[in-house]
């Protein structure tokens, strides 16, 4: 199954929103931009930096996906339902995000079409990319998850933490750095 490309918002909508409408807000590194089982009434435009959605129980931490400049931040249930967050948006390095409140979003949502298109665009490429995730995890390997990452954020592997990069991919650090080394061991081949 492919993935669309993440859809990219376009300065004359979706962003020009955020500019106009939303407040910039700067982020230090390790602060959190929304808290697991907090409600969040607001959705953020990633100007600049990087964030990391973390799912956490007990000492056990899962990275849903990494966000980083012209991604949104925010979670659907929590902006649609105003349920409480499932998971926490953790800023990567220092951040710049334009923030506008999640009823503004809805209003605009609600009242013009190319917002409704925007969304309906925007949730189709993330249930496809969940979908696709989850077959990963249930038919893959971790070896050629791993290369499915780098496929996906090769432009931003620096700046995410090996740590990170093994959360995600759901292994140890450890196993990790044997697969870069077997990875790198192939490739000299």
């Amino acid at each position: 199954m492919k993935v669309p490309k993440p859809v990219h918002l376009d300065p004359q909508g979706i962003r020009q929103l955020f500019l106009t409408h939303g407040k910039k807000i700067k982020l230090k590194k390790k602060e959190f931009f929304a808290k697991q089982g907090i409600p969040l009434f607001s959705v953020g435009l990633v100007e600049s930096g990087g964030f990391k959605l973390v799912y956490k129980h007990g000492k056990k931490e899962w990275i849903k996906s990494f966000i980083f400049e012209g991604g949104l931040l925010g979670s659907l249930p929590n902006i649609l339902n105003q349920q409480t967050n499932t998971y926490s948006i953790l800023a990567l390095e220092p951040s710049e995000v334009f923030v506008l409140t999640a009823n503004e979003l809805r209003t605009k949502m609600e009242k013009e079409d190319r917002y409704k298109e925007f969304l309906i665009q925007f949730l189709s490429t993330l249930y496809l990319k969940k979908e696709e995730r989850v077959a990963d995890f249930l038919l893959l390997e971790p070896e050629k998850r791993y290369k499915k990452f780098i496929l996906e954020y090769h432009s931003a592997l620096e700046r995410i933490s090996q740590i990170d990069q093994a959360a995600y991919l759901g292994i140890t650090n450890v196993a990790l750095s044997r697969i870069k080394k077997r990875t790198f061991l192939d490739n000299q081949k």
